[in-house]
């Protein structure tokens, strides 16, 4: 499993989770060249599994880059948490992947990594909380400022993807998130997601930083609260 995140947690989310997906249609947005992003609500640390794992299934993978000929449609970058690369097992997983580590206290190092990767026409992943220290509905929470940096740094399809509720799969620290959904595999909880229309570039051309931030949050909860009700 070296370099297949994506194929990992497909695999994974097969035994763990029923994952009911709407809107595919609105992922032809990613399927032009050029940068493009994808920014995804966080509420546990498991809901990786759902996300990546059901994108991997649609074509769109982080698993590092393919030797020979390629079947994806496209590779991801995602931001991910540097403590990935602290654990044996998930540090075989992600080395050579298209992970993007980012520190908790300090992404300017996985920010200028982001910048190179839509630089090279990539699809960068972000979970633009940050964290998953999550309000009492599981509701997106306000984002850390990189994204909207970003999104205003580079003309390209913005992918807001909104999922409800993975705290069915596990909650919690990282430990007794990831040993309840360990223990899901006799009663699969199903869990909804949405990949919701894209915002393109002329939509945020004239904003400022803040307001880009505050419209791109606004759509991602709006996409949130279309799958909340599916659930």
């Amino acid at each position: 499993m070296r370099s297949k995140p994506g194929t990992f947690l497909y695999f994974l989310a097969r035994k763990l989770t029923k994952i009911k997906v709407h809107g595919q249609e609105n992922l032809i947005a990613l399927d032009v060249s050029g940068p493009a992003m994808i920014v995804i609500n966080h509420t546990t640390v498991v809901d990786v599994v759902v996300t990546v794992g059901t994108l991997h299934k649609l074509g769109y993978t982080v698993d590092g880059p393919c030797i020979g000929s390629c079947t994806h449609r496209r590779h991801l970058r995602p931001v991910g948490t540097s403590d990935m690369w602290n654990f044996p097992l998930a540090r075989q997983i992600v080395t050579g992947s298209g992970i993007i580590p980012t520190d908790q206290h300090d992404g300017r190092s996985a920010y200028r990594a982001a910048i190179t990767a839509l630089k090279n026409n990539e699809c960068v992943l972000m979970y633009p909380e940050g964290d998953v220290k999550i309000n009492s509905e599981a509701s997106p929470r306000s984002w850390r400022p990189g994204t909207a940096a970003l999104a205003k740094s580079f003309a390209m399809p913005i992918l807001p993807i909104a999922h409800h509720d993975t705290r069915k799969l596990g909650s919690g620290s990282v430990i007794r998130s990831i040993l309840q959904a360990l223990s899901r595999v006799f009663h699969r909880p199903t869990i909804h997601m949405l990949i919701g229309a894209p915002v393109l570039a002329s939509e945020i051309a004239s904003l400022s930083l803040q307001a880009t931030n505050d419209y791109l949050e606004a759509k991602l909860t709006e996409a949130w609260l279309q799958v909340k009700a599916f659930s």
